[in-house]
C-alpha cells in the first residue's frame, strides 16, 4: 500500500512559527488542534504570571486534558476509554507532524 504524501504547513502558536507536516486528510484536524492550542496558550498567558512558552504550553496541555477527561462521565469507563483513545490518536498525528520541526533545533 503506497504511503500518503506528506504536506508541509506553517502555523503560528503563541506568536511562534512552526513548520509541520501531515497527510492531506489529517490537515483539517491538525489546523483545529493548532487553533485550540494557540487559544488556550493565549488564555493561560493572559490569566497568569507565567511568561516562559514551555510553562505556558504545559499549563495549556493540562487544562485541555482536564477539559477532555472532565467532559467524560466519571462513571462510564467506556466513554473515558474512548476519550483516551481519541487523545492518543490525536497525539500520534501531532507527534508525526512535529518530527520535521525537531530538525530545525
Amino acid at each position: 500500500m503506497p504511503k500518503t504524501p506528506q504536506e508541509r504547513i506553517e502555523v503560528q502558536i503563541l506568536d511562534r512559527t512552526y513548520q509541520l507536516s501531515c497527510s492531506p486528510e489529517d490537515k483539517p484536524m491538525l489546523l483545529e488542534c493548532v487553533a485550540l492550542v494557540d487559544a488556550r496558550m493565549r488564555q493561560v498567558k493572559s490569566s497568569s504570571k507565567l511568561q516562559g512558552a514551555d510553562r505556558i504550553a504545559v499549563m495549556a496541555a493540562l487544562t485541555l486534558a482536564r477539559d477532555v477527561l472532565g467532559s467524560v462521565s466519571a462513571h462510564d469507563s467506556n466513554d473515558r476509554e474512548a476519550a483516551l483513545k481519541k487523545i492518543s490518536a490525536i497525539s500520534q498525528v501531532l507527534e508525526t507532524a512535529l518530527v520535521p520541526q525537531e530538525k530545525l533545533f
